[in-house]
């Protein structure tokens, strides 16, 4: 009997959170059953049971993958070293290219409500959300420095709040399929860049 890789044990662990990805992104986590995942992924319930213990395991994965992604686009753009409206205008579009691929961030919404019962994914969540204000709190740092922002700008609460414009992007995008990131960022742009004021 041929041996099995882990390449393939892999590739199969990641064609079955795809197929759950699918089922989640149109039913969401609790109308979605284990069976639609079997069904989705083609396989046979031993072969998903073999990877995962159940619903629980899976929708686990699948929400700290889609929060992953998110939180890498995030650090992707801020290491990019433009002035901060800058960054704020691109981090839309950033998240927009995660929805040509899947519906990962329709996924993240739901891994948030998910994280509000579920102390583990609650916990996981919130390591990954640090990892991201730290990078935006770095960046406002450079941009004080550099005298782009006034040096009493407050780092921590701006992150939180460049945060809550990519946050606030992907709620809305998830209701509103049909928003424009490139609107968006400028919108976002010029309230972080002061440009409201006549």
């Amino acid at each position: 009997m041929p041996r099995v890789t882990d390449a393939y044990l892999t590739e199969r662990r990641e064609h079955i959170l795809t197929s759950a990805a699918a089922c989640f992104a149109r039913e969401g986590f609790h109308r979605t059953s284990m069976r639609d995942v079997i069904t989705e992924a083609g396989l046979s319930p031993g072969a998903v049971y073999h990877y995962f213990r159940g619903k629980h395991d899976i929708i686990a994965a699948i929400s700290l993958d889609a929060v992953t992604a998110v939180g890498e686009a995030v650090r992707a753009s801020v290491g990019r070293g433009q002035t901060l409206p800058d960054l704020v205008a691109g981090l839309p579009a950033a998240i927009e290219a995660l929805d040509r691929a899947d519906d990962r961030t329709r996924l993240a919404v739901q891994a948030w409500g998910e994280a509000l019962r579920e102390p583990v994914l609650g916990e996981a969540l919130h390591e990954g959300v640090e990892v991201v204000l730290t990078a935006l709190r770095e960046r406002v740092d450079l941009a004080r420095a550099a005298g782009e922002v006034s040096a009493d700008v407050d780092s921590p609460a701006v992150a939180r709040v460049v945060l809550g414009i990519v946050q606030g992007f992907i709620l809305q995008r998830a209701w509103d399929p049909g928003l424009s990131a490139a609107d968006y960022g400028r919108g976002a742009a010029a309230v972080v860049g002061g440009r409201l004021a006549p």
